[in-house]
């Protein structure tokens, strides 16, 4: 097991919840690689706490599918595979369409400057190489933009697909990060000049592009 760059434990939930969310966003945004094995002991002494949270957390991390408990061999870190990649990308498409569809119609002033200062900061994110952080402001984007949308309906499908969208996005952000961020900016363009065809055009295009510069990075591609 490589030596583990993970954050101290904090907050107000039980110790086994806040290391769940510790061990999750490693998996989300690539800290730990996929296939990779985790071991209780060196968790738990990293952490310096007992087995017991750690078993706990291992056990709710299996169960959400972002590890997988091996019978007598372990937890490994779960891989990524064309087959949920092509599924995943396939409904964002129709969802991100439509969300941006409306974005560009219902989309107030306020929303556009945030988004506008998404992009700036991508852009300054990814000339400094900082992959975690585009990969944080990614999604802020997405989020943001499918607020522009003002359908609460629309915006929670997005989001309960944010976590898993986040963990293939990770694996290619290093050569998608700068080329992503100035497509994020001609959607910005569409929205602003209320254009709602553009906006799903570009959309499309954004995630036809991260999507085949996603599986290039899989095993076996």
């Amino acid at each position: 097991m490589r030596p583990l760059a993970l954050p101290e434990l904090t907050g107000a939930s039980t110790l086994s919840d806040r290391l769940y969310d510790v061990l999750e966003e490693a998996v989300i945004t690539g800290a730990f690689e996929a296939g990779q094995r985790l071991n209780a002991d060196d968790l738990a002494k990293h952490f310096g706490i007992s087995r017991i949270p750690v078993r706990e957390a291992l056990r709710a991390l299996d169960a959400n599918g972002w590890i997988e408990l091996r019978p007598r061999h372990g937890a490994y870190v779960r891989q990524r595979t064309d087959n949920e990649l092509n599924e995943l990308f396939e409904v964002r498409l129709l969802l991100e369409a439509e969300s941006a569809r409306l974005a560009a119609q219902r989309r107030t002033e306020r929303q556009l400057e945030h988004l506008s200062s998404i992009v700036d900061a991508g852009r300054a994110a990814a000339a400094a190489g900082g992959d975690a952080e585009v990969t944080r402001l990614n999604t802020e984007f997405h989020t943001t933009m499918a607020a522009c949308a003002h359908n609460d309906v629309l915006a929670s499908l997005l989001e309960g697909l944010s976590k898993r969208v986040r963990f293939y996005f990770s694996a290619a952000v290093n050569v998608r990060g700068k080329e992503s961020v100035e497509e994020h900016a001609l959607l910005v363009d569409a929205l602003r000049a209320h254009d709602a065809a553009s906006a799903a055009h570009y959309i499309q295009e954004h995630i036809r592009s991260t999507r085949a510069a996603v599986a290039a990075e899989l095993p076996g591609a």
